[in-house]
């Protein structure tokens, strides 16, 4: 076999016998890298009310709608960091879901409420 024939039978070879659950696996790690820097981000939200309080949609459920909220306090430069990240935890489960037949009963999905619960940036419904 001549070497540059060799070469090309590599180069095919190598490029088909990728296994697809690499890219699952190195998808749920940049998701819980992304989410761990998240979490750092927001830090522990403090707040003295809830007008320090911001909310950002994060993430692409089975049926387009956010998979999660993220409840930060908005302190200078906080909102463009996790703008970013939460966008790309958006991309990464978008793709993810690319191709896959949607449920029958999708609703669409409503923000949650924020509240400054003991000093704190929370997510929630507040009954009284």
């Amino acid at each position: 076999m001549r070497p540059s024939m060799l070469r090309m039978l590599l180069i095919l070879l190598s490029a088909t016998a990728l296994p697809t659950t690499v890219r699952a696996e190195d998808d749920a790690e940049a998701l819980a890298r992304l989410k761990a820097e998240i979490t750092q981000v927001v830090g522990d939200g403090r707040c003295g009310n809830v007008s320090f309080c911001r909310i950002l949609p994060m993430g692409y459920d089975a049926c387009g709608n956010p998979s999660a909220w993220i409840a930060y306090n908005n302190a200078p430069d906080i909102k463009e960091i996790l703008e970013t990240k939460a966008s790309e935890v958006t991309f990464v489960e978008e793709d993810r879901m690319r191709g896959k037949p949607k449920p029958a009963d999708c609703k669409p999905v409503r923000a949650p409420k924020l509240a400054c619960i003991n000093g704190r940036c929370v997510l929630g419904d507040l009954s009284y």
